[in-house]
């Protein structure tokens, strides 16, 4: 759990400016390294570029623009897990074949990793795919799964998960430590009784359980607003 930086608010104003749109509030590690808590860390979202900005004064920021680029394309993603030891879906890259059942991501320019498809059907893999291929123009990725797959998705908060065995918090504190992104949404495929990542996203703040709101709230305690 990261310690207090030494610039403090009022904590309820804190909270209410970051449940805005793409607020984020900073922690200051006793090393120095501000660690960015927010709801939006897609590239050329404004946090994105805070980041960025503070990494241009040589400011040690967490996450770091590179790790958020890795961690929101699901191959890269998916590649620098499997590198470091986290245990990973198969994945592919096509333009329009696929082995069903899969899930699948599109991989274009305007792509989010919160947006998947479970395919099973081919007449609905065929629709799916062109779609998110804009009619062949980018390619997609896709995981092949077995039949008896279950998909899992969790809220990681600061590497925690709220609910979920010793895989699956497994999972998330590797996730946690390897992209240092303290609010994300995990997505996982369980298969012969053992889970494997799929995906990374951020995830808003009304997203949260009240539980899991708790838990943020309590960890961004002694935070501030973050202006760069």
């Amino acid at each position: 759990m990261p310690e207090p930086g030494d610039r403090r608010e009022d904590f309820r104003e804190v909270v209410r400016r970051f449940m805005q749109r793409d607020r984020c509030v900073a922690l200051t590690d006793p090393d120095g390294t501000i660690r960015v808590v927010a709801e939006d860390y897609y590239y050329k979202s404004e946090t994105y570029y805070k980041i960025l900005c503070s990494e241009m004064k040589g400011l040690s920021v967490a996450p770091s623009s590179r790790e958020l680029l890795e961690a929101f394309v699901v191959p890269i993603c998916l590649e620098k897990a499997k590198k470091a030891g986290i245990p990973v879906c198969r994945w592919e890259i096509s333009y329009g074949y696929i082995r069903m059942p899969a899930i699948a991501y599109s991989l274009s320019y305007f792509a989010d990793p919160a947006e998947y498809s479970i395919l099973r059907d081919e007449w609905i893999a065929r629709q799916v795919i062109r779609h998110i291929t804009n009619s062949g123009k980018y390619p997609f990725c896709y995981q092949p799964i077995s039949e008896g797959a279950e998909l899992h998705a969790m809220v990681s908060i600061f590497g925690e998960i709220q609910q979920g065995d010793s895989d699956l918090r497994g999972i998330a504190d590797a996730v946690y430590r390897l992209f240092r992104i303290p609010l994300m949404n995990i997505v996982s495929v369980r298969e012969d009784d053992r889970h494997y990542l799929s995906s990374l996203s951020p995830v808003k703040y009304s997203k949260l359980t009240r539980e899991e709101r708790g838990v943020l709230k309590r960890m961004i305690a002694g935070a501030s607003v973050w202006e760069t």
